[in-house]
């Protein structure tokens, strides 16, 4: 059997150094993979290593077939096998790879799958209808080889050979990996294969494959691919949530900045701001390769099954916004012609998309407005599905997408501990490229000198605030030898200067001969162009336009502008074509720095001051300061000032773009600056994230401007405090100290954002004490920050999150006397293992304890001193101790996460009355662990049981009261059971559940039912005019964040309505309830005790 899968392993790397080298050499049968070496290089012991190379690939893909056929058609008869397998390699040599398209990059498995069908149409003839359902399950995986194959492979140019040699082991070490994540079709016997089913296959393999590339500036991008999926760094969000219990239990979980994967998994729709090169474009990558292989890890893996369709609204300047079918193109061309007629409409309509939209900023202002109205419309055909929107802050605001249920989320400038783990994931990478021990020993020395400068010297920190940054900080560092620039102008400069640098000429490769100077000249006129016009990319005829201009002036160029335009797309190292028939900059940021360049050359600063106001040309503005002369600098801020005064709309905007050209100015008239900071100070505090973003990328020069410029409310107070803690610094410590004593959930937010981005013990002096006193909210404190704050922690506080990591303690826990409430937690993606309790051993008035989904202990005797009431454990079963559980009295209140305890319940629980919670059991299928405690539960909770196929057991709960069920779960259990439990009175329901038919009827039956919740998320909440048929329904409560629709309860009567309220969201339709009905706004002012708040009642023509 090795021998027929080591013939498909011949076939899959000849078919892909076919495809590799652009020709077809793999047009005869005869031809080998040793022909096509032996053609291209000449030396023999270059031959003979690289023809061993190829063996090994080969035998490699043999392995994996076996592999693949033991494990998918163990069942199958040896000879039967072997047949198909044989006819799969026959296909691949009678085909020959002659057709054009196979050589573009676009190409994708299905298409080379149908092509090979056609061309050898009687490839299976001679098979049984065994063979030949196999043979159509080993030819779509032998096509998804040769892309792994070719994906491992570097770009073809002169001397790939060369480089294969130097790389030749990672090379193979890379297939592995990629083979290793290719996403398999489900194979069900019996079963022919399903062409929906092969479709989808070859998707998700497309997306994996497509979007699973990072571009490393500085490191030989042109040969060499960098895979996301390992590279991505989780990246983190601000906005105005929390993590809130349905079942109102404290203690309120940790708030502040959360990493976007929190968030992600948390909403159906998000809506991500973040400024140039703070790696939104990135996320939606990452999000889209997840999403192809399957992979999601925590907190995401609920995301698993989703189809990943990308949308980069750059390509629809000036053009119709995409139907449902027409959205596979993004992934591949061809596979929008191979797509099954109303395949994505379909898959949508299922709720199985996640539709990444990528850029409103990119859309001219004009156009925003109507694509926002498409969006609207696709959320209103496909409810189910998960949005992520993405944009720079000045183009849209933070409630551009409120009403249509979208959470907003703010990315975050990197804190140490992101620079400190990008700097080693960018490292890594390259790493993982590089075979020469000395260079791996160079890069790791790097990488500590690196993280030591930035960290350590303040200009360096401030440049290292977004993953772009980073990145080219990381590539200049290498290759200028460990020489930094001092700001982000000569960044970008150095940056240029390393892309542009004549690697061609060092390896001895023809072309079109340019100076550094000429290319920067053409690439400036496609820059100006793409600006002007309000695009991120444009037509190649377009753009050989543009570079036929300009060579029209360059009389040093003899070559035609079809050639040069060549040079620049393939080898400047600065455009892609991300689409076939079309041209961008490898990032935005390049667009705007070349476009600055030119206007300030050709002194066309009055059309920068008249589009000062519009957020597309807001970065060119900034950067054209830094280009300019001084006097044209003076021109250019004057200018600003001037209109500023003149166009009162755009006052605010006008200003800040003035101040934010201070940044990037190296030299300015001093009564200039005096005037710019003087016209700033009219419009502070900040008041909105755009101020706040603004002010922050002038740095410490704003300190004393907001000094002198105290907040006047809790709103404002929030922004001083984000502005101070984002430019850092001891002058900021004074200006939150003043901030903090306005009280509200946004300044909570803003200290505790603070404290994670700057922790120190001058803070700590500053804000610990009274901002965890005052608010009834579970600060987050660092494990590893303990020490510092622990003085400021010890009198009048009692509850706290501690955030740790593999190897952090708790023991200066153990000075806080009073402490009741205690949260362990971690950062998403890491874990806490076997935390130690016994710090905890000298306490007695803990009530509270909780440990995270990431965080397991294996002792809880530690705690029996303590009067529990509240227990939250992860992995119970890895506990020891757990029927230490028996010995808490007071305990009322269990939540259970990821397994169950070994022992019964009946040996942990002796109390009756519980509650308790079961959390992310995806092993459930049932409750009849619940058997073994009949009738001690008063209140059961069920969130994130996926795998739950029936509640019948709840019977034996006849002393239940209150049932909530909501998270990740099966929408089509029977809720039938709750009808046998006499005493429920309060029922809490996620908003996916009540859309069925048989959880309407189940529920209108039952007469015992008083208190009713709906629970959304950020989502529009739609209540069903069924819950007027509730016959004993006396509140109605609606828990989430998104807008909320009552128009069909329109007459209801004698109902409270009650709608939690965080912040501000829509309320539809309370105008038309009835006599007797009240809709109560239930706020959550964060200084008040939760047991004392009260909701307020708005009269209901409001």
């Amino acid at each position: 059997m090795f021998e027929a899968a080591l013939k498909v392993g011949v076939a899959v790397v000849k078919a892909a150094c076919g495809i590799w080298i652009g020709n077809p050499l793999a047009e005869s049968a005869a031809t080998t993979v040793t022909d096509i070496v032996r053609e291209k290089v000449t030396g023999k012991r270059e031959q003979r290593r690289l023809e061993r190379r190829f063996a090994e690939i080969e035998e490699s893909i043999a392995e994996r077939m076996l592999g693949y056929l033991d494990h998918e058609f163990r069942g199958l008869a040896e000879n039967e096998r072997e047949a198909a397998v044989l006819a799969v390699a026959d296909t691949f040599e009678r085909a020959g790879l002659t057709d054009r398209t196979l050589f573009e990059q676009d190409l994708d498995p299905l298409y080379l799958e149908r092509y090979l069908r056609a061309k050898v149409p009687r490839a299976t003839r001679d098979l049984s209808a065994v063979a030949v359902a196999l043979y159509d399950r080993v030819l779509p995986e032998s096509c998804a080889y040769v892309m792994a194959t070719l994906t491992t492979l570097p770009r073809f140019q002169a001397g790939a050979f060369t480089e294969l040699l130097r790389r030749e082991r990672l090379v193979l070490d890379h297939l592995e990996e990629l083979l290793d994540r290719i996403p398999r079709e489900e194979v069900r016997a019996g079963r022919e294969r399903d062409a929906e089913a092969a479709f989808l296959t070859a998707y998700r393999r497309k997306a994996a494959e497509r979007w699973d590339v990072l571009e490393l500036f500085g490191t030989e991008a042109g040969t060499r691919r960098y895979p996301l999926s390992t590279a991505y760094l989780s990246l983190r969000v601000a906005g105005e949530w929390r993590e809130e219990d349905p079942f109102d239990h404290e203690p309120l979980f940790p708030t502040g900045d959360l990493r976007v994967e929190q968030v992600l998994a948390r909403h159906r729709r998000t809506f991500l701001r973040g400024p140039a090169g703070s790696g939104k474009t990135t996320l939606l990558r990452w999000v889209g390769v997840r999403a192809g292989q399957g992979d999601f890890p925590d907190p995401m893996s609920s995301w698993n099954g989703l189809v990943p369709f990308l949308v980069p609204l750059r390509e629809y300047v000036g053009a119709p916004l995409p139907e449902p079918a027409d959205l596979v193109r993004h992934t591949g061309r061809h596979l929008a012609d191979q797509a099954p007629e109303g395949w994505a409409t379909e898959v949508l309509s299922r709720g199985l998309g996640v539709v990444l939209v990528d850029g409103v900023d990119e859309l001219p202002g004009g156009e925003r407005e109507a694509a926002r109205r498409w969006l609207q419309g696709l959320i209103a055909d496909f409810p189910d599905c998960r949005y992520v929107v993405t944009t720079r802050p000045g183009a849209a605001s933070e409630t551009w997408l409120e009403t249509d249920g979208f959470v907003n989320a703010e990315l975050q400038p990197l804190t140490d501990e992101d620079v400190r783990s990008f700097v080693h994931h960018w490292h890594e990478a390259v790493r993982g490229e590089v075979a020469e021990e000395a260079e791996r020993a160079l890069l790791a020395r790097y990488e500590t000198e690196l993280t030591r400068k930035v960290l350590g010297r303040g200009h360096l920190r401030s440049i290292a605030s977004t993953p772009l940054l980073c990145a080219l900080s990381c590539a200049l560092h290498r290759d200028r030898h460990t020489s930094l620039p001092r700001d982000r102008m000569e960044v970008y400069e150095a940056a240029l200067t390393m892309l542009l640098k004549e690697r061609d000429h060092q390896r001895g490769v023809p072309g079109v001969d340019l100076s550094r100077r000429e290319l920067v000249l053409l690439l400036q006129e496609l820059a100006r162009w793409l600006i002007v016009n309000g695009s991120s990319d444009a037509p190649i005829a377009t753009a050989r336009r543009q570079i036929a201009r300009a060579l029209a002036s360059m009389h040093h160029i003899a070559e035609e502008p079809e050639e040069v335009f060549g040079h620049l797309l393939v080898r400047s190292g600065l455009l892609q074509s991300p689409a076939v028939d079309r041209v961008s900059f490898l990032h935005r940021t390049f667009e705007e720095y070349l476009a600055a360049k030119a206007f300030v050359e050709e002194d066309s600063l009055p059309l920068l001051v008249r589009h000062a106001h519009d957020d597309q040309w807001h970065e060119v503005l900034v950067m054209a300061a830094g280009h300019a002369s001084p006097a044209q600098r003076e021109e250019l801020v004057a200018g600003l000032l001037e209109r500023a005064d003149r166009v009162k709309s755009h006052r605010d905007r006008l200003l800040l773009a003035a101040f934010a050209c201070l940044e990037t100015s190296p030299q300015l008239a001093r009564r200039l600056r005096e005037e710019v900071e003087e016209k700033v100070r009219s419009i502070l505090p900040p008041r909105t994230k755009e101020h706040v973003h603004a002010l922050t990328l002038v740095g410490e020069s704003v300190l004393p401007l907001l000094a002198e410029a105290p907040p006047k409310n809790a709103r404002q107070a929030a922004k001083v405090i984000d502005t101070a803690s984002l430019i850092g610094g001891p002058e900021s410590i004074p200006i939150i100290e003043r901030a903090l004593p306005f009280r509200g959930y946004g300044v909570f937010l803003a200290a505790q954002n603070a404290w994670k981005r700057g922790a120190s013990k001058e803070l700590a002096k500053a804000i610990l004490k009274d901002t965890v006193k005052n608010y009834n909210y579970a600060f987050t404190i660092q494990a590893r920050h303990l020490d510092i704050a622990i003085d400021h922690l010890k009198q009048d506080v009692n509850h706290y999150f501690i955030e740790g990591i593999e190897g952090d303690s708790i023991d200066p826990i153990s000075h806080i006397d009073k402490l009741s409430t205690l949260f362990l937690g971690t950062p998403p993606g890491r874990h806490w293992k076997n935390v130690d309790l016994s710090p905890l051993q000298e306490l007695d008035q803990i009530q509270q304890f909780s440990t995270s989904q990431s965080v397991t202990t294996s002792k809880i005797f530690h705690l029996k001193n303590n009067p529990l009431k509240i227990i939250q454990l992860n992995r119970p079963d890895l506990i020891e101790d757990i029927d230490t559980l028996s010995q808490f009295d007071e305990l009322n209140n269990l939540s259970l996460i990821d397994s169950l305890p070994a022992p019964p319940l009946s040996n942990l629980l002796t109390n009756k009355g519980l509650h308790l919670s079961l959390r992310n059991q995806q092993a459930a299928t049932n409750l009849r662990h619940l058997n073994s405690i009949p009738n001690q539960i008063n209140s059961l909770g069920l969130t994130d049981l996926p795998n739950l196929e029936e509640i019948e057991d709840l019977a034996s709960q006849q002393s239940l009261t209150r049932f909530c069920y909501y998270g990740d779960i099966n929408q089509s259990i029977n809720l039938a059971p709750l009808k046998e439990l006499p005493l429920l009175e309060v029922l809490q329901i996620s908003q996916d559940i009540i859309k069925t038919h048989q959880a309407a009827a189940t529920i209108t039956s039952m007469d015992s039912i008083k208190f009713f919740q709906v629970i959304h998320g950020s989502e529009i909440a739609r209540l069903p005019s069924w819950i007027l048929d509730m016959p004993n329904l006396n509140t109605l409560s609606v828990h989430g964040t998104g807008p909320v629709d009552l128009r069909e309860l329109t007459g209801a009567k004698n109902l409270k309505i009650e709608i939690s309220m965080l912040k501000h969201r829509p309320v539809i339709g309370s105008e038309k309830i009835g006599s007797g009905s009240r809709v109560v706004y239930e706020h959550f002012p964060p200084a008040v005790s939760r047991k004392s708040r009260r909701g307020r009642t708005r009269p209901t023509d409001r």
